[in-house]
């Protein structure tokens, strides 16, 4: 369980310091969200950019069987790199939004 606190630390690490950065256009508040109990981690943008509704999860973390999936990550952050650096294993590491044969391909986890 340690390692699982470990984990959901490093996340919000990541999305707190990311969710400082406030978009240049329209009023859009970005949100961290944190469902602590089923370990889903999301940033999402919310608001208007003159007339045009903004709205969507731009970076999705989920910790299931004690390693972090990277569920989305629509942004030139490399997240992966971001959690190694905080002391997260690559074999901890599943890149989920890519399909299950290409993920052995990346350095990090297949799953």
């Amino acid at each position: 369980m340690e390692k699982v606190e470990m984990y959901r630390n490093c996340i919000k690490k990541i999305l707190t310091d990311y969710a400082a950065y406030k978009p240049s256009y329209g009023e859009i508040e970005v949100q961290v969200v944190c469902d602590t109990e089923n370990n889903h981690y999301q940033l999402v943008r919310v608001g208007w950019d003159n007339k045009q509704r903004v709205y969507g999860c731009f970076i999705h973390l989920d910790i299931k069987d004690n390693k972090i999936w990277i569920q989305q990550n629509v942004t030139e952050i490399d997240i992966g790199q971001e959690l190694v650096d905080l002391g997260v294993p690559k074999e901890d590491i599943v890149v989920g939004f890519h399909p299950p044969y290409m993920r052995q391909f990346t350095e990090f986890a297949v799953s």
